[in-house]
């Protein structure tokens, strides 16, 4: 009898015991990551020695390539460091009249280094307070008009059902929401609106053009430049004639904003008690049940691996059982569901530090 294996992502265990290591493991890197910003050469430092001294301890694989991943940044700013020692010890021995003025030059330096920062992150905090309320005044908006929209729907309904014809083309675009025309006219490039209830996601969702991609990773609703962007579904994707899977991107802020409160999800009574996500096209309302919580990286071009990222259209059931079998492989939890071909699905996508080109990604059914 074949033994049964245990996967974390990428990752593959003989026995529970290790797998549950690797769990505790990934919760201790989202907590450092979630608190700390790795890739800040001093801190990378001070963790490096902690893990090499074991005041920081991981048992599994997860904990090893976080290890290594923190080792290859300390490494990438060692040698900067170094010769900027070098140059300091030089420097005291041709100029041992000069140090004093040279120190104060430095500490004047330092002085005017640290307001420009202060003065960038002030900067920073206004543009993400801006930004901020303006997703507001949008969230706003949009629950008046959903509470406008269900009651002329109540009146409406009958007409509408009435009036339905068969006559449309497929190349044809139906009617927008009433709740989402606003919105549609003041950026024609917004395809939806994604809420999960109890997060701070409640966010419109914009498609651009495929040769501007990931043209709303530095642009907001308005299109002016804004470091948090806007979650937007994969350009590949077509949203009239639906695609068998939807991907919607978005930034992991550290604020919490855009996807930043997805990795909450790594967290398995979190999953229980947000299982729900409310993804509306500007045609038509859609809920879904999260399926699975997964995972993976950005694989190199050349690589023979699977890219969930690459799956928008099942071409036949055989090509969406290979889909679900990758799925099943790369979660960290699920809910039990069972998926199968002629399911509508939804793919929530964003980055992640557990492993370098991390990525994290929920796949949820319509339901």
């Amino acid at each position: 009898m074949e033994e049964k294996k245990y996967k974390l992502g990428n990752y593959e265990f003989e026995t529970l015991r290790e797998y549950r290591q690797a769990q505790e493991d990934l919760k201790k890197i989202k907590y450092i990551t979630d608190e700390l910003d790795i890739h800040d050469p001093e801190t990378a430092l001070r963790l490096y020695n902690l893990m090499r001294s074991k005041q920081i301890r991981f048992k599994s694989e997860v904990g090893k390539s976080f290890f290594w991943c923190i080792s290859d940044i300390v490494a990438e700013n060692s040698q900067s460091m170094i010769r900027a020692k070098q140059n300091k010890q030089t420097e005291e021995k041709i100029e041992p009249i000069v140090e004093t003025n040279w120190r104060r030059i430095i500490g004047l330096a330092f002085i005017v280094i640290a307001v420009i920062c202060f003065g960038y992150y002030g900067i920073c905090e206004i543009r993400d307070y801006r930004a901020a309320k303006k997703l507001e005044n949008l969230q706003k908006v949009s629950e008046v008009n959903n509470i406008v929209t269900f009651t002329s729907t109540e009146e409406d309904s009958q007409t509408e059902t009435e009036t339905e014809t068969e006559t449309e083309t497929e190349v044809t675009p139906p009617p927008i929401l009433e709740e989402y025309a606003a919105r549609h006219d003041q950026n024609p490039e917004m395809v939806g609106w994604l809420k999960i209830e109890g997060t701070q996601i409640n966010y419109p969702v914009m498609q651009s053009s495929q040769d501007q991609y990931d043209y709303y990773l530095s642009h907001a609703f308005d299109k002016t430049e804004d470091m948090n962007g806007t979650l937007f579904v994969d350009a590949r994707n077509n949203i009239i004639k639906r695609d068998t899977n939807l991907i919607i991107y978005g930034h992991n802020m550290k604020s919490g904003m855009m996807f930043g409160s997805l990795k909450s999800y790594l967290d398995q009574s979190y999953l229980d008690e947000h299982k729900t996500i409310q993804f509306d096209t500007i045609y038509e309302k859609g809920t879904y049940q999260i399926v699975a919580v997964c995972l993976s990286k950005v694989e190199y071009q050349d690589e023979d691996a699977f890219r969930y990222y690459n799956f928008l259209k099942a071409k036949d059931e055989s090509a969406f059982n290979d889909y679900l079998a990758n799925i099943r492989g790369l979660e960290v939890f699920g809910n039990g569901i069972d998926l199968k071909y002629g399911d509508q699905l939804l793919t929530l996508s964003t980055c992640n530090n557990y492993i370098e080109d991390g990525r994290m990604f929920i796949v949820a059914k319509k339901i």
